[in-house]
């Protein structure tokens, strides 16, 4: 588990596409699969759904919540979100963040945490 805020920005970070995920009280893979504590959390969707949110303060970009089979996998393993489903990317920490910061989402820096 990551002790504090990293020190510089991942190259990649993990994005989950809401309408994919299959909800976050029926599966949580991605969740158990995720090395890092609270990075990925549950949220309600535009529908009231819970669905699995990265927190882009807290991603390390490893990945292993991205589908086998995913092109933005970054290795083999057992485990991930549902090839069914394939809900999770790995996307450019930077185009994140400027998209964020273009809805007026927030302003995540490389070790500051959200809303800080």
């Amino acid at each position: 588990m990551m002790p504090g805020p990293r020190k510089r920005a991942p190259k990649k970070i993990a994005v989950i596409d809401p309408d994919r995920c299959f909800g976050a009280l029926a599966c949580s893979i991605c969740q158990a699969a995720c090395p890092v504590a609270n990075c990925i959390v549950e949220e309600p969707d535009e529908n009231g759904r819970l669905v699995c949110a990265v927190r882009i303060d807290a991603c390390i970009g490893c990945g292993l919540c991205v589908a086998l089979g995913n092109e933005t996998a970054p290795q083999a393993r057992d485990f991930g979100c549902p090839a069914d489903f394939d809900a999770i990317d790995l996307v450019a920490f930077e185009d994140v963040v400027r998209t964020m910061e273009s809805a007026g989402t927030a302003d995540i820096g490389a070790g500051e945490p959200a809303g800080a």
